[in-house]
């Protein structure tokens, strides 16, 4: 019964079109981030790293020549922010951020312009600062650290707690393709960085996913809720190294 419970939603979660939904529901942020990427670093030869090899990847490559990812190894992971393009070609350094805790595990190599750590951070099962600590440790004097997350306070995750809803999803099965573990606020995010010895340059929230529910009289009130930005559903935060 366990098993079968694990392969639907492994087939669910990270299968061919699990991957194609991802991408369609995640292209705005794919392109901000670009955006932002380029008005911060603005070099296209800057060396960039991406954690997680995503889709996402495939779009700072239009800009950016030298770009890496981190992760896990892409021959054992089928997450479902996987990407979708072929990239053979993209140096990959192989590290489980679930190792950060252990300072001689991190990774040794050339240090990083531009970190591009986006919608990860949530999935993590292990204490936050010890992964951005280890991030910070890959990012060059005057590097950039690019962290996007959900927002732990947005209002429809409110919304859902008055009536008594649940709105955090369970743990998953498949412990492969983790779901959100533990979301943060702004207030924590910023916290969280401080403390490891970086300092924010910029935090922003964004709607990037459009609610397509059909319920006209709940699209347009979550519209003008949302009108307040910290009632977005997610974040962007703008990190570099105390100097």
């Amino acid at each position: 019964m366990l098993t079968q419970l694990i392969e639907k939603e492994k087939a669910d979660t990270c299968g061919d079109q699990s991957r194609r939904n991802y991408l369609e529901t995640h292209k705005t942020r794919f392109a901000d981030i670009l955006r932002l990427c380029r008005k911060q670093v603005p070099d296209a030869s800057a060396r960039v790293l991406d954690i997680g090899r995503s889709e996402l990847t495939a779009h700072l490559l239009n800009f950016y020549r030298n770009v890496h990812t981190l992760g896990l190894d892409p021959l054992i992971d089928d997450g479902g922010h996987r990407e979708t393009s072929e990239m053979v070609t993209v140096p990959h350094i192989t590290f489980d951020l679930l190792n950060s805790q252990s300072v001689l595990s991190w990774p040794d190599c050339e240090r990083f312009d531009l970190i591009v750590f986006s919608e990860v951070i949530e999935h993590l099962c292990v204490a936050p600062e010890f992964v951005l600590a280890a991030l910070s440790s890959l990012l060059t004097e005057r590097g950039i650290l690019i962290c996007t997350t959900p927002n732990a306070a947005e209002i429809g995750k409110r919304v859902r707690l008055v009536f008594g809803q649940n709105p955090y999803e369970r743990l998953r099965l498949y412990s492969t393709n983790p779901g959100h573990v533990r979301e943060y606020t702004r207030q924590e995010l910023c916290s969280i960085a401080e403390s490891v010895g970086l300092r924010c340059l910029q935090h922003s929230y964004f709607n990037w996913i459009q609610d397509k529910s059909g319920n006209k009289l709940k699209m347009g009130a979550m519209k003008i809720l949302r009108a307040f930005p910290s009632f977005r559903p997610f974040q962007i935060c703008v990190l570099a190294r105390e100097l």
